[in-house]
């Protein structure tokens, strides 16, 4: 039985959970994120080459995600609102959305140095 039809014939179990006032609700914010890595992926033909280098695609995606400068529309309505990382942390290290990324990741300036095992 394929994937999606073994998920159909659990639809009923699904229903349940949505019966509970306080249920999780998928939300625009995530609905956004996963259009957005759709498109990253889509626009990638997805994975080509190795497992890693697919895991370091999508680090990258995730990470430009999360330092991203809003849109104007979010900007207008919250002022305060710069990033998912400055809302996630409450800070940022420059006022420059690309400055803050370096800065966040480069480690404070110390290198990261893989243990062979």
């Amino acid at each position: 039985m394929s994937k999606v039809l073994e998920l159909c014939s659990n639809s009923e179990i699904f229903k349940l959970a949505f019966e509970h006032p306080s249920a999780y609700r998928t939300s625009a914010t995530l609905d956004r994120l996963m259009n957005y890595q759709d498109r990253i992926l889509y626009s990638a033909q997805y994975f080509h080459g190795t497992l890693s280098s697919a895991k370091l695609y999508l680090r990258s995606a995730a990470m430009l995600w999360n330092f991203h400068p809003y849109g104007a529309r979010t900007r207008s309505t919250f002022p305060n609102r710069r990033s998912p990382f400055e809302d996630l942390n409450g800070f940022r290290y420059h006022d420059n959305w690309l400055h803050n990324f370096l800065i966040a990741s480069s480690l404070g300036g110390k290198s990261f140095k893989h243990k062979k095992r």
